[in-house]
């Protein structure tokens, strides 16, 4: 389920979007599933997750290889609904309208996606 997206004007990082909108509705024990993107977010939240980056010059640890993998399991649910709404050409074309009703259209995708999740 989507519970929440998003957006600002122009290109930006985001890691960047999500620490100038940090959420304050998701309780203190939340646990966040993050990619590679989103490394520092350990100082912000507690229980993070992020993958594992193999040391310059170095190897992996077998046990990090398997974290990362049981990680990878888990966010590609997340990547598969960020695929969902890339379905709405909205997304991935220059948006033309006000810019004020985009954040709306973007939250009606995600509704629908999630009614669609529900069926």
């Amino acid at each position: 389920m989507i519970l929440d997206v998003q957006t600002c004007k122009g290109s930006i990082h985001d890691f960047k979007l999500y620490k100038d909108t940090c959420p304050d509705w998701l309780p203190e024990n939340t646990n966040y599933l993050a990619d590679s993107g989103y490394q520092g977010i350990a100082n912000l939240h507690k229980q993070t997750f992020t993958p594992f980056k193999k040391p310059r010059g170095g190897q992996l640890l077998e046990i990090c290889k398997q974290a990362n993998h049981y990680l990878a399991k888990f966010r590609i649910v997340v990547e598969h609904k960020i695929g969902l709404i890339k379905l709405f050409k909205i997304v991935a074309h220059k948006y033309r309208n006000r810019r004020q009703r985009y954040d709306l259209r973007m939250k009606l995708f995600a509704g629908i996606i999630n009614s669609e999740l529900r069926l």
